[in-house]
C-alpha cells in the first residue's frame, strides 16, 4: 500500500467514521488525532520516514510496543496517557482493517501489544464538610451566586462529569417534585438519566426563572455565558475557574478544601457518598455512566484505604507495649531464631 491509501483511511477515519458512525463527541476525536499525530512523530524520529514514506508495511507489533514505551520514556506521558494512544492507534487499525481485509494481518498483530502498567490511584473526594462549604460560598443573593451554586449543586447531585453539565440543554431538565431528573450525555454519545434531590430541582427551577425567562428554547445551552450580547456555552475553563474563586472563600470555614479544586472532585465525592450509604456497586456503575464495573470498584478500593488510615490514626493513641527485643545481644538473636 502506498502512503496516498495510509492517509485517505486516516482521514476517512477522523472526518466520517467516528463523527458520523461512532458519533463521537469532537474533544474524543481530538484525541484520537493526537495519538496519530504521536504515533507519526514517532515515526519519522526512530525510523527516519518522512511523510510521504508512512505506510502500513511500517506498523507492526514491534512497532506499536516500541511506540508505548517511547511515549513513556521520552514523552514522559504517564501510563494511562500512552494507553490512551495505544487504544486510539488500536481503534484506527481495526477500522482500516474493515475497509481492506488485506489489513487484518496487521490489526490482529498490533492487537496483542499490551498496555503499559498504570498505577490506580484512588478517587480524590472531597469531604461531605468541603462539598457542602463549596456550595454554600457563591450564596443566592446575586444572580451570578445562584448560577455557581446551581452549578456546583448540580454537579455533585448528578455525580456528572463537567462537560455533561456544560452539554445540558433545557429540554434535558425536569425538575418535578419527587421525580426531579436530568439527562446527561456522556462518553461516546451515550445518554443516562439520572434522579436529582428536590432541593437540586428548586434551584434549577429559580435558576432557570433568571436565566432563561419565559418558555426556554429546548435546545438552548442550560449554562451560558454572555458576550456582545449573545449567548455563549460556558467552558471547562469558566467551570474551574469559579469553582476555586469558591473554594477560596469556602476554606475559611472548612480548612479541608485543598488548594486546587476540579469538578471530578464532586463526582467522586458523590460516589463515596453513595457507596458508603449502601448503594450497590452496579447500581453505581450505572448512575456515574461507568462502561466497566472495574471502574466503578475504585471507589471501594478507596473506601477500604480510609478504613486502613483510620486503624492506623486510633492505633496510634495506643500506648506502645514493651519492646520484646530487650536484653542482651545473645539473648535478642535467641529469640530472634537466629541463634
Amino acid at each position: 500500500m502506498t502512503y496516498d491509501e495510509f492517509f485517505r483511511l486516516v482521514r476517512t477515519w477522523l472526518t466520517i467514521h467516528l463523527p458520523r458512525a461512532r458519533r463521537l463527541s469532537p474533544h474524543t476525536i481530538r484525541s484520537y488525532k493526537t495519538a496519530l499525530n504521536a504515533l507519526l512523530d514517532y515515526l519519522r524520529e526512530t525510523q527516519h520516514l518522512e511523510l510521504n514514506q508512512i505506510t502500513f508495511e511500517a506498523i507492526n507489533r514491534s512497532t506499536i510496543t516500541g511506540f508505548v514505551t517511547w511515549l513513556l520514556d521520552v514523552k514522559h506521558l504517564s501510563a494511562s496517557s500512552a494507553n490512551q494512544r495505544l487504544a486510539a492507534i488500536k481503534s484506527f487499525l481495526s477500522y482500516c482493517a474493515g475497509e481492506d481485509p488485506a489489513l487484518v494481518v496487521i490489526w490482529l498483530d498490533v492487537k496483542h501489544v499490551r498496555p503499559a502498567r498504570a498505577v490506580v490511584h484512588p478517587p480524590h473526594a472531597l469531604t461531605m464538610a468541603a462539598v457542602e462549604a463549596l456550595i454554600r460560598a457563591p450564596g443566592q443573593h446575586t444572580t451570578r451566586g445562584l448560577r455557581d451554586t446551581t452549578i456546583i449543586l448540580l454537579i455533585f447531585d448528578a455525580a456528572a462529569r463537567v462537560q455533561e453539565v456544560l452539554d445540558l440543554t433545557p429540554a434535558d431538565v425536569d425538575t418535578t417534585p419527587g421525580a426531579a431528573r436530568v439527562t446527561l450525555t456522556g462518553k461516546g454519545r451515550k445518554t443516562r438519566t439520572v434522579p436529582i434531590m428536590d432541593k437540586t430541582g428548586r434551584h434549577l427551577d429559580q435558576y432557570l426563572s433568571e436565566f432563561h425567562p419565559g418558555t426556554p428554547e429546548p435546545k438552548a445551552h442550560f449554562f451560558y455565558t454572555t458576550w456582545a450580547g449573545q449567548h455563549h456555552q460556558m467552558s471547562q475553563d469558566n467551570i474551574a475557574y469559579l469553582l476555586n474563586k469558591h473554594a477560596t472563600a469556602a476554606r475559611k470555614q472548612c480548612p479541608d478544601l485543598p488548594e486546587r479544586i476540579h469538578a471530578h472532585q464532586l463526582r467522586h465525592s458523590r460516589a463515596m457518598q453513595m457507596l458508603r450509604a449502601g448503594v450497590p456497586l452496579p447500581h453505581i456503575k450505572e448512575f456515574l455512566g461507568h462502561a466497566n464495573i472495574a471502574t466503578t470498584s475504585i471507589y471501594a478500593s478507596a473506601d477500604n484505604q480510609m478504613v486502613r488510615e483510620a486503624i492506623q490514626k486510633a492505633a496510634s493513641a495506643t500506648p506502645d507495649l514493651a519492646p520484646i527485643w530487650k536484653g542482651s545481644d545473645d539473648l535478642i538473636l535467641q529469640l530472634a531464631g537466629l541463634k
